[in-house]
């Protein structure tokens, strides 16, 4: 007969500790609910649908994704495996059911190419390409905007996902970058992926590292998958044009120069000025100087904030099912809603 200690030990090989997994589950759970047969059953539920595995087969001692999301595509594991990464996304495939589940029925229709999604972006006078509007973008296309601040301690995050749940997309965001221009640009590359259809009905692509500039560049020459997600990216958050203006800079403005330089041309492309600072970094290698520009320009900083916000503002959590939303609220950083 499967005990608990079974399902504790089946959930080790798709990388779960038994504190991992006891963080998860609610606070009124207690090890004796398992005991019996009915406790043992109710946990595997739990279990389950927090993990997005199939509880009949936890209660036979094994670990096995449900059948209505397949096995997702790992990109930019230099650093990271796809066996380390197994946790974060089952728990950012659950969630994002979850969540989906909580918003309207509706067909979400994208654009094609950058260029319509920069167009429909730009349509309103004064608007311009930025994290907010990026945001405002997809959530206004259906198309929720996770993030992941609040993972168990131990579980190693990737940097971001796209997943769709049939035919709902989500963009999941892990990493914990406070910069706007970072995450601008992992989120305009994962509605790249999307929008040019690289992710299948009930799948995921799951992104370990696009934040490491050193493999990025060294995946995206040869993935044409990345190519075309990064190219969509720098085409929506300032276009081609873009490329010229920042290679004409030279190699040598310090961190503070190149910080202003950015905020004066900024405009020009109708874009923020961190995505400039950091268009500047891909065409220099010049990361750390980069890094320190971002640092004077104070309309980049809160994008952690500013996802946990919007996500509270666009989902009414009472929605969500009563065995998932305290997981829900604890994994994103979102409060309860009376």
């Amino acid at each position: 007969m499967t005990a608990l200690t079974d399902i504790y030990r089946c959930l080790k090989t798709v990388g779960f500790t038994k504190g991992q997994v006891a963080s998860i589950l609610p606070e009124w759970w207690e090890p004796d609910m398992a005991r019996s047969a009915s406790g043992l059953q109710e946990t595997a539920l739990l279990i389950g649908r927090r993990l997005n595995l199939s509880a009949a087969a936890l209660l036979e001692g094994r670990a096995e994704r449900t059948t209505d999301l397949s096995a997702p595509r790992y990109k930019h594991t230099v650093r990271v495996t796809e066996e380390q990464l197994v946790p974060a996304t089952l728990i950012a495939s659950s969630l994002a059911k979850a969540i989906i589940g909580a918003m309207p029925a509706q067909h979400v229709d994208l654009a094609a190419s950058a260029g319509e999604v920069r167009h429909q972006i730009l349509a309103k006078e004064g608007a311009k390409v930025d994290f907010n509007a990026l945001l405002d973008y997809c959530w206004s296309r259906g198309v929720p905007v996770i993030p992941l601040p609040n993972l168990p301690k131990g579980v190693r995050k990737m940097d971001a996902a796209a997943i769709k749940v049939g035919q709902r997309p989500a963009i999941l965001i892990a990493l914990r970058n406070n910069s706007k221009a970072w995450l601008s640009f992992l989120l305009a590359h994962e509605l790249g992926h999307l929008c040019l259809k690289h992710v299948p009905d009930n799948a995921a692509l799951v992104e370990g590292s696009l934040s490491d500039s050193t493999e990025f560049d060294a995946e995206s020459q040869i993935d044409k998958q990345e190519m075309q997600a990064n190219d969509f990216a720098s085409s929506l958050l300032a276009g081609h044009e873009a490329e010229a203006v920042v290679g004409s800079w030279g190699r040598g403005l310090p961190a503070v120069t190149l910080a202003s330089t950015a905020r004066r041309v900024a405009n020009d492309f109708r874009t923020a000025p961190g995505h400039l600072v950091l268009r500047y970094a891909f065409l220099t290698k010049r990361w750390p100087d980069a890094r320190v520009a971002l640092n004077f320009l104070a309309e980049d900083m809160d994008a952690q904030g500013t996802l946990v916000q919007r996500l509270q503002q666009e989902i009414d959590t009472r929605l969500i099912g009563e065995d998932l939303s305290d997981y829900v609220l604890q994994i994103t950083g979102v409060t309860p809603q009376s």
